[in-house]
């Protein structure tokens, strides 16, 4: 894969100098052939660009998302090598306000959950108070029956 280069001033018009005299940036993970486009020259001819990238672009970090485990076991990693753990302390106000609502609402689902044990266990009595009284019913049905058949 060929790195991909782009001119650092080459967003600045102001400039009369070509864009072949200014500093180029490497930007990893971007390939040179597919990056380009087909730009027109004053004279008419065709010529390939390359693609230009804005400067900020530049200091994006180009590797792959990680998941929260990957994130733990790195942390993990670096606390072995003797650093300090990470606290509440070090968190911006809206980590520290989140933590807060996603502990709230665990708080709100919790209480959520006991209530709806309790209906359920309360729904659950009801209904085997219910099918004792109709077997209770049941055998009387059966007794009489037999009562009236002998």
């Amino acid at each position: 894969m060929q790195p991909f280069l782009f001119n650092l001033f080459s967003l600045t018009k102001q400039h009369s100098v070509s864009d072949e005299a200014w500093p180029m940036v490497y930007i990893p993970g971007i390939s040179g052939e597919e990056n380009r486009r087909t730009r027109r020259v004053p004279n008419g001819r065709k010529t390939e660009a390359k693609r230009r990238v804005p400067v900020a672009a530049a200091s994006v970090s180009m590797e792959p998302f990680k998941s929260p485990g990957e994130l733990i076991r790195e942390h993990q990693v670096s606390n072995e090598g003797g650093m300090k753990s990470a606290s509440l302390k070090d968190l911006c106000p809206e980590d520290k306000r989140r933590i807060a609502n996603l502990i709230k609402e665990l708080a709100r689902v919790s209480e959520e959950k006991e209530e709806t044990e309790e209906r359920l266990k309360a729904e659950q009595e009801s209904f085997e108070r219910k099918i004792r009284q109709l077997e209770e019913q049941n055998e009387l049905i059966i007794k009489e029956r037999e009562d009236i058949l002998f």
